[in-house]
């Protein structure tokens, strides 16, 4: 069975929600995906075809892809990145709401980030 995804069509998606990660770790991703591919058939090639790459740019992000925060240039070229899955929440939600048979499930999709709220009082004489 072919895979659902190649590098290519990965690397557009990725790219379109403004990340950008190394070729060789992109291709381990959708190797990782591909494992899934005939579990993922079920759905028909359509949604397994979203599903396959809603998850590589998922993980993708979780990898520690960078993000372009910000550009500049007329010669002053900068160029500011973060490193965060910031914005592919809401991948994981449409990965969840369409893999009813969870074929997707032992990967690690979820952030696995705890929030932290701390507060520190001084002393009142």
């Amino acid at each position: 069975m072919a895979q659902l995804i190649d590098k290519s069509e990965a690397k557009a998606f990725i790219s379109e929600l403004g990340f950008s990660i190394p070729d060789s770790v992109l291709e381990l991703l959708i190797e990782q995906v591909g494992k899934h591919d005939a579990c993922l058939s079920q759905y028909g090639n359509v949604t397994a075809k979203l599903l396959s790459l809603y998850a590589v740019a998922r993980l993708a992000s979780l990898s520690g892809a960078r993000k372009i925060s910000s550009q500049g240039s007329p010669s002053g070229a900068s160029r500011s990145f973060t490193y965060d899955n910031n914005g592919t929440d809401y991948l994981l939600t449409q990965i969840r709401a369409w893999d009813k048979n969870n074929c997707l499930s032992d990967l690690p999709l979820d952030s696995g980030r705890v929030g932290f709220f701390a507060v520190v009082g001084g002393c009142n004489e």
